[in-house]
């Protein structure tokens, strides 16, 4: 099976190109055979794997070096092919694909694992999601619509969030949109369809729809999702007062947010989401525009862990 990397060099503000250094370093020592491609820009990620998938029909193997965002694009190039086996080394900020496939968060723990998993043959299967909206194409970890993706907006956008990342202190930028957003941003009325019953709720803050229990960075926002049971957990935040919102964004690291009456759970394989107002949506944190989604299961991919 040929080994492919797929590196972001500029993921956790250009630190992955320096931990790439090292891998390769790692990967000389111990003799194996492999191919690199670097991303140049975004959307790459996506092209590169499909350009590679297209030209063979014999297994073949990825793994993503980036963040979340990185094993976004590539699962978004590979998807299709029943040929490619795909894996993640994590060094992105994030790395919430990683903990929903189980392996170690630690760069030089994830390759050892990585390394043996390929060596071995040990291959899972994965639930992938297809989404329709503004945008289309599949994610691995959520698609969220509300108060995350705008506060996901803001951050991205932020000349800070740069500055301090090379600082170690990237989610301050987080915790002022945070805390910003409380203020600022309103809940609306939003309709939800799981498998053909609709529920309306009048004053909803976010609607996450969830491939594994954890997004944000290690917030367990749906702390009983499987990634490989054909369906997806869905979490709407609902008529919750802005000092209980904060109260939900500290539970959220274990899962108690559950227990809250405004927060309203369901499990389905197809799932439609609109509103009259026209909501900022992501995909694994990626934009992915505004307005209503609708969002399936598509298939099983083959992935390392």
């Amino acid at each position: 099976m040929k080994l492919y990397f797929i590196v972001n060099p500029s993921a956790k503000n250009g630190k992955c190109k320096k931990i790439w250094n090292k891998i390769e370093r790692m990967l000389q020592q111990q003799h194996i055979c492999y191919r690199v491609v670097f991303t140049q820009k975004q959307g790459d990620g996506a092209k590169l794997a499909q350009q590679i998938a297209e030209q063979t029909n014999e297994p073949i193997a990825f793994i993503a070096v980036g963040g979340d965002g990185t094993i976004h694009e590539v699962m978004n190039g590979v998807a299709m092919y029943s040929h490619v086996t795909t894996g993640y080394m994590p060094a992105g900020t994030g790395n919430d694909f990683a903990r929903g496939i189980q392996i170690p968060i630690k760069w030089s723990e994830a390759l050892s694992y990585m390394l043996s998993s390929v060596k071995d043959g040990h291959v899972d299967v994965y639930d992938i999601g297809t989404f329709k909206g503004a945008k289309q194409g599949v994610f691995v970890n959520n698609v969220g619509c509300g108060f995350d993706a705008h506060i996901s907006r803001k951050v991205n956008a932020s000349k800070w969030k740069h500055i301090l990342n090379r600082l170690y202190l990237g989610k301050f930028v987080y915790m002022f949109y945070l805390l910003k957003g409380l203020f600022t941003y309103e809940p609306t009325a939003v309709r939800v369809t799981v498998d053909q019953k609709q529920y309306t709720f009048s004053n909803a803050w976010l609607v996450t729809v969830a491939n594994h229990p954890y997004y944000g960075g290690g917030m367990k926002i749906a702390p009983f999702a499987q990634s490989n049971d054909q369906q997806f957990d869905v979490i709407v935040v609902n008529d919750v007062s802005r000092l209980k919102l904060l109260a939900l964004f500290v539970t959220v690291f274990w899962g108690g947010h559950i227990k809250m009456k405004e927060v309203h759970t369901f499990r389905g394989k197809y799932i439609h989401i609109c509103s009259n107002t026209s909501l900022p949506l992501h995909a694994d944190g990626e934009q992915i525009g505004e307005g209503e989604i609708t969002i399936s299961v598509n298939k099983q991919v083959r992935v390392f862990r």
